[in-house]
């Protein structure tokens, strides 16, 4: 048990150096000035979203990118409080909005793909920006992410960072930080596996490219993990560092709901096992790690103290690394708390999401 509980320990601290050299291989880039505005359509995805989806119209609608080479277009999925109505008043006033309003799902397509996939296919822009409707960008939002798209030829993946001040508010940011960098980690070897369908951009020709949603028209969730990794297939991913592609997005409101979200992400880890062979890897290794360290806690093994405080000076250099990279400070008691539930709240996720048990939006 000893050398199974060191291995497993020793393995994990291998892929935390692996994404800290990663994170050291992000550089900003200077571009040249490009004057020639390539055609822009933000698609966004609302469900019963009348508390949040205003905020998001008067984002985009303050741009700084030219209102005549942009167009914003919202599907309406089956919302049955007043997003309807909210967004026909934004499409009578501002021309390049559209409001696409979506029945009672009658394709084989799960919900969301399906809301997303006709608001793509009725896009004119060259190129597809998506943001969740609960999120906020900057102004300079569709600029850096368009630049990014020109630039780099392939998807593009923006940083979302949750908002909030409360204890409960920080721990979803570290936690939801805590996946972002190790993104970026593996991005900075040219491995992409995820991003975040809260800021995400590429070309429309792309999305055409991979069959759009069709591949994985059944799978509730993933929609973005698939864009990241199917796209960077064929061309290339890129990990956008630039501030003023910065994306903020709400925190949930409950500690149900935030387990239910974190055990729906964690159910889609077993597609990478073929796919994304690398990042399979790393899940299972920090799977392992934390759960040798609860057991080594349990029974007790000697050395599991000493092995606890290796994974706690590796996981705060990334964080503290990744949270300069992105602009985003951790306060050290957050971490403190992050860090010391993991052993307990990373199998366990791990173990709901492999048996599927969360709920969604249907």
């Amino acid at each position: 048990m000893t050398i199974l509980f060191f291995l497993c320990i020793g393995i994990y601290l291998c892929f935390t150096l692996f994404i800290i050299v990663g994170l050291f291989k992000h550089k900003t880039e200077s571009r040249p000035q490009n004057n020639d505005f390539l055609k822009v359509s933000v698609v966004i995805a609302a469900r019963n979203e009348e508390n949040n989806i205003s905020k998001l119209i008067d984002d985009l609608t303050n741009q700084t990118y030219s209102n005549d080479k942009m167009e914003i277009i919202i599907v309406n999925d089956r919302s049955t409080d007043k997003t309807g109505s909210i967004l026909d008043r934004a499409a009578k006033k501002h021309p390049f909005i559209q409001h696409v309003h979506v029945g009672k799902n009658r394709t084989e397509m799960t919900p969301k793909k399906n809301a997303l996939q006709k608001g793509i296919q009725q896009a004119t822009g060259d190129i597809i920006l998506n943001t969740d409707a609960d999120c906020r960008v900057p102004n300079t939002w569709v600029s850096a992410m368009t630049s990014s798209v020109q630039f780099k030829k392939g998807i593009v993946i923006g940083f979302s960072r949750v908002s909030g001040n409360s204890f409960f508010h920080l721990y979803q940011m570290i936690d939801f930080l805590s996946i972002t960098i190790a993104n970026a980690g593996f991005g900075g070897w040219n491995i992409f596996f995820s991003g975040s369908g809260q800021n995400l951009a590429y070309s429309k020709s792309n999305f055409e490219l991979i069959g759009g949603f069709e591949p994985v028209k059944n799978k509730i969730s993933g929609d973005d993990m698939y864009l990241v990794q199917e796209i960077s297939k064929i061309k290339r991913g890129y990990i956008n560092i630039d501030r003023r592609s910065f994306v903020e997005t709400k925190p949930v409101k409950t500690f149900i709901k935030f387990i239910n979200q974190r055990v729906r992400w964690s159910s889609n880890s077993r597609e990478n096992i073929n796919k994304k062979p690398w990042f399979f890897c790393f899940l299972v290794s920090a799977f392992l790690c934390n759960l040798m360290l609860l057991i080594g806690i349990i029974l007790p093994i000697k050395g599991v103290l000493f092995a606890f405080s290796l994974k706690f000076i590796f996981d705060g250099l990334v964080i503290f690394l990744g949270g300069k990279l992105f602009e985003t400070p951790v306060p050290p008691i957050i971490y403190l708390f992050w860090a010391g539930i993991q052993p307990l709240y990373i199998p366990f996720i791990g173990l709901m999401g492999l048996g599927n048990v969360y709920t969604w939006k249907s």
